[in-house]
């Protein structure tokens, strides 16, 4: 099984990340990958998130977000990975054009236009997508995701905090 943690919406404004609720850092500790999925600010927030897991990613928000080369682990989405047999697609904003027939799963940030931070998990089609909310600046509820990965099924907890 692989464990990925799904954060996003942080906005946090500390060079160390540390306005980033530690709950949220606990709630995502033991995932093999955690992926921040835009709305980042700040990233000394990846240096919080790496003490809980082996590999951080950072997918940018290209108006908010530190620019690319400041930090490697910091990219440009689409990021595309393939665990456990599965295609899982990480991006900031859901729907995307770079989704095709051949994925399982997208994480994603943000809908169209922004906004959000509120979780969600949803089929569109035989397309399994999940947004993780907001630790901090909720819709509704403080929230950090975790999908559980198997070959042969997908869980995915949404973490009240």
């Amino acid at each position: 099984m692989t464990i990925i943690g799904l954060i996003a919406d942080t906005h946090c404004t500390s060079p160390d990340g540390a306005d980033l609720p530690e709950e949220a850092v606990a709630a995502l500790a033991g995932s093999d990958l955690i992926v921040h999925l835009g709305d980042l600010t700040s990233i000394g927030v990846l240096d919080r998130l790496a003490t809980a897991a082996s590999e951080v990613i950072g997918v940018r928000n290209s108006r908010l977000d530190p620019l690319p080369g400041v930090d490697a682990r910091l990219v440009d989405g689409p990021v595309t990975r393939i665990i456990e047999g599965r295609r899982i697609v990480f991006v900031r904003e859901y729907p995307s054009a770079v989704i095709d027939d051949n994925v399982d799963v997208v994480a994603y940030g943000v809908p169209p236009g922004g906004g959000g931070h509120d979780y969600r998990v949803a089929l569109d089609g035989s397309l399994l997508v999940v947004t993780p909310g907001s630790p901090n600046l909720p819709v509704r509820h403080n929230t950090v995701a975790q999908l559980q990965i198997t070959p042969d099924t997908i869980d995915i907890d949404i973490v009240h905090l």
